[in-house]
Formats: structure tokens, C-alpha cells, sequence
């Protein structure tokens, strides 16, 4: 029964979207004529608020989008608003987009490739979406981190259907592939640096993430964004096609790896979305051999709160009971995190570790590490 969990609940309806805190792609950060970036969170630009209640950035009329962060000055919050090294806040590089396609047997993956434009090679990042969604629904987090200096490959393998056909192991081998194509092949392999490469997902694609590194020593940071065991559509599946891979493969990564995720979903209803036996905190518990690791709790989140753009998805967005947060303050959070991480594991940011376990870990969020 474990790996009936959500795909179970899918079975149900096909109706429109109905998760009413859902955010899409160019919300406006609270400001006329100011954008974050990033869903619900000002820019930092003066007098405009950052739409984290009761922070202040310590100057006069500007927040610092930054929850819990203090400047180290007696009297006064952050101090200055975000700038360029800040992960809460768009990075400095421009970008663009290429479209394309990796083929392997008899299976084709979509891709889109977000590059920054400069000089030189920038890291790979890899983004696979959640079971029935696509990687535009998550698109402002893989903008967010181009922006920040990674070539981000949002890759769409073949679930199979609904109520069948979906194969873990196949998608996981089309992703490796996606890693060859960005590496050597594809038209963006002249902006790869391919010494240094990291994969994340949601729910699904947070499980799969996590098969890649267990295959593909290159693989060097995995950021799970609410992962979810086991799996195989409402039918159960067939347990070789759609295994349960933690600790059995989990526990022999050595890669550094993060999981954010909730609990809000983790037992109650008719089948909880993110069981507490599959979930975010048993893969960071499953992953003991790995460099680093850490798991972030959001509290009052749930689980499709990590769907950036609920647009065209369906019954997928609102099959899980919502959390008593907004879905905009749980994204600004995981991006918040997401580009923290990659920037410390694949770009060797030290700095960026205070923002992962230590001061300047959003307000909200419990952590563990070690």
C-alpha cells in the first residue's frame, strides 16, 4: 500500500486547478512597477514591502524580503536591502532559453535550457517536475537559479499514463541521458561546466533526483523539494519499474544533498500526498554516507505549495488539503534555500552556509544537518 499514496488520490478526479493559494509566474512584488522574481517577495527596492509580515530590513521604508535575518546591530533588522550575493533575491546574470529534445531507445524527453549569459562554463542543474506536471510549473524557481549563474536544464521524461505505465527506472536512465546532452552533445555543452552537476525536483521528480545521484557518480548536490517514495500510478505498478529506493538506494550517495519539505500532508484524509513513511524527513534520514546533508521543514506548508505555477494542472493542485501558509511565502522560501544550496555545493559559496543551517535561515523553517 505505500506506493499508492498520491498517485492513488489522482485517480479521483481530473477537474480544473482548485489549490487557491497557487501563484503563476509574474506576480507583483507589492510595488507599482516592481517585480521580485520571486512569487509574494519584494525586490528590496525603497518603500516597497516585502510580503513577509513583521520584517524590516533597518532602513526606513524598505523590508529586506529576508524573514528572520538581523544585521548584527544593536537596534536595527538586516540593514541593507538584498544585493547581488543575496539568494533571496534575483541574481545578477541575464538569461536565455533553448528548446530541444534528448532522445535514448525509444524515449524522448523534452528539455529547455535556461543559460546565463557571460563568459566561461556555469554549473548544471537538472529540475524534474512532480508526478502529472510539468517543469513549467516550475518555472520561476529554474529562472531564479540561471540568474544566480547555473545553466538550468528543466527536463520533462515520460511519466506513462495516470491510472499506469509509469516507469521510475526508465525515467531515471532518460534524465542521465538529459546529463550527457547538456555535457557533450547539446547546443549549451560550450556553457556546462561538466566537473560540477546537480539535480532537484518535486515530489515525484524529488524521488528521481535521488536515483540519479544513487547511478551517476557525477552528480555532486541533490535539492529534494518535498520528495515522495515509492509511486507506480493508482494500480500499484510494477515494484521493479517503480522501487522504493530509500535506504536500499538512498544510503550510497556521497554527493551533498538537501531536503525541503512538510508534514502537513504526511497522515490524515483518505491518502495522505506525502506519507510520513516516504517522505522529505526519511530520505535525509536514508542518506547517511552522503557529504552533506540537512532537511528543512516548512512549517504549515503543504504539499503542492511547492508548485510554483499552478496554471493548466488540474486536478494535481488540488488533491492535497492546503497549509496555513501561502503557497507565495513557501516558494520564496524553497527558492530562497534552493539557490543557497547549489551556490555552496556546486559553486563552493562558504558564505551561502549561513543561509542553509545557520542565522539567515528563513523564519518558518526548522533544520537539521550534519
Amino acid at each position: 500500500m505505500r506506493r499508492f499514496s498520491l498517485s492513488l488520490l489522482l485517480v479521483v478526479a481530473l477537474g480544473g486547478c482548485g489549490d487557491d493559494d497557487g501563484v503563476a509566474p509574474g506576480v507583483d512584488a507589492g510595488g507599482p512597477g516592481v517585480d521580485s522574481g520571486v512569487p509574494g517577495v519584494d525586490s528590496g527596492v525603497p518603500g516597497v514591502d516585502s510580503g513577509v509580515p513583521g520584517v524590516d530590513s533597518g532602513v526606513p521604508g524598505v523590508d529586506s524580503g529576508v524573514p528572520g535575518v538581523d544585521s548584527g546591530t544593536p537596534g536595527e533588522d538586516a540593514g541593507t536591502p538584498p544585493v547581488e550575493g543575496d539568494p533571496s533575491a534575483a541574481g545578477p546574470f541575464s538569461v536565455t532559453t533553448t528548446d530541444g529534445s534528448v532522445s535514448r531507445a525509444s524515449r524522448t524527453t523534452p528539455v529547455v535550457a535556461h543559460v546565463p549569459t557571460g563568459d566561461g562554463t556555469f554549473p548544471l542543474i537538472v529540475l524534474v517536475p512532480g508526478f502529472q506536471l510539468e517543469s513549467t510549473n516550475y518555472l520561476p524557481l529554474a529562472e531564479r537559479l540561471a540568474s544566480h549563474g547555473f545553466v538550468v536544464v528543466r527536463a520533462d521524461p515520460d511519466q506513462g499514463g495516470l491510472l499506469g505505465g509509469t516507469n521510475h527506472v526508465e525515467m531515471r536512465d532518460d534524465l542521465i541521458a538529459v546529463i550527457d546532452w547538456a555535457t557533450t552533445s547539446g547546443p549549451v555543452a560550450g556553457s556546462v561546466d561538466a566537473t560540477q552537476i546537480g539535480v532537484t525536483g518535486h515530489s515525484l521528480g524529488g524521488k528521481l533526483s535521488t536515483m540519479v545521484a544513487a547511478a551517476d557518480s557525477r552528480v555532486g548536490a541533490v535539492f529534494g523539494i518535498d520528495p515522495v517514495d515509492g509511486g507506480g500510478g493508482p494500480l500499484g505498478g510494477d515494484p521493479a519499474a517503480t522501487p522504493d529506493i530509500v535506504p536500499s538506494q538512498s544510503n550510497g550517495i556521497t554527493a551533498a544533498v538537501g531536503f525541503i519539505g512538510e508534514t502537513t500532508n504526511g497522515s490524515g484524509g483518505f491518502m495522505p500526498c506525502a506519507p510520513m513513511d516516504q517522505n522529505f524527513q526519511q530520505f535525509y534520514e536514508g542518506t547517511t554516507m552522503a557529504s552533506w546533508a540537512a532537511e528543512w521543514d516548512v512549517l504549515g506548508a503543504d504539499h503542492m505549495d511547492f508548485v510554483y505555477d499552478t496554471t493548466g494542472c488540474g486536478f494535481a493542485c488540488s488533491a492535497c488539503p492546503n497549509g496555513s501558509v501561502e503557497a507565495s511565502a513557501v516558494q520564496a522560501i524553497t527558492s530562497t534555500i534552493g539557490v543557497a544550496f547549489f551556490r555552496r555545493h556546486l559553486a563552493g559559496e562558504t558564505a551561502m552556509e549561513q543561509w542553509l543551517t545557520g542565522g539567515s535561515v528563513p523564519g518558518g523553517v526548522d533544520v537539521r544537518s550534519r
